[in-house]
């Protein structure tokens, strides 16, 4: 190696050093400047973003109050109006609406038998074992209710059979399972 220096030049010499100097000062930018600059911008945006909410504090306020909004309806969706009630009227309320929407789209509600379900992550299930007869738009619109009325509520299981002989819009017999979730503290 240094027989190898004794033959370079001086203007050689100079040349390598101020190349080996480069890649130095080129790799330390790259590896400590850079990353430093990059987070100087991140926390400049974020000042930025901070400094335009403080000035524009009543959108900040209507976008709050938007947010709460979509909470309590996902909160709504999720519960339904049983978010307050106690675990052992649920389903009173639940057997409740199910026979007020049978009433509402002409479908006999021949049985409703709760039974208690799985846990599923944090949330309780209860399970509903329903028999209906009623025409098919009729049953189809009942379903449309429930969902509607009962929207915490998954149609686990269904099944449809003829429950008379007539050709034209019989009479069917729906047997489905309907469950019901809580959230479990």
């Amino acid at each position: 190696m240094i027989s190898a220096l004794d033959k370079m030049s001086a203007r050689e010499l100079r040349l390598a050093m101020f190349g080996v100097g480069a890649v130095i000062t080129t790799l330390m930018v790259v590896t400590l400047l850079l990353p430093q600059a990059k987070a100087l911008a991140a926390a400049k945006k974020t000042v930025d973003t901070l400094a335009a909410a403080a000035v524009n504090g009543p959108a900040l306020e209507d976008l709050l109050r938007q947010e709460d909004v979509a909470i309590a309806d996902l909160a709504q969706r999720m519960h339904g109006d049983t978010a307050n009630l106690p675990v052992n009227q649920v389903e009173a309320f639940v057997i409740g609406r199910l026979q007020s929407v049978s009433w509402g789209n002409d479908v006999e509600l021949v049985g409703v038998e709760p039974a208690m379900g799985e846990r599923v992550q944090s949330f309780q299930e209860t399970l509903f074992r329903i028999r209906l007869i009623g025409r098919y738009k009729d049953l189809y619109r009942w379903l449309w209710d429930i969902r509607n009325e009962l929207g915490f509520s998954v149609i686990k299981e269904f099944r449809l059979t003829r429950n008379e002989d007539e050709d034209a819009d019989p009479l069917l017999a729906a047997d489905l399972s309907l469950a019901s979730y809580r959230a479990v503290e």
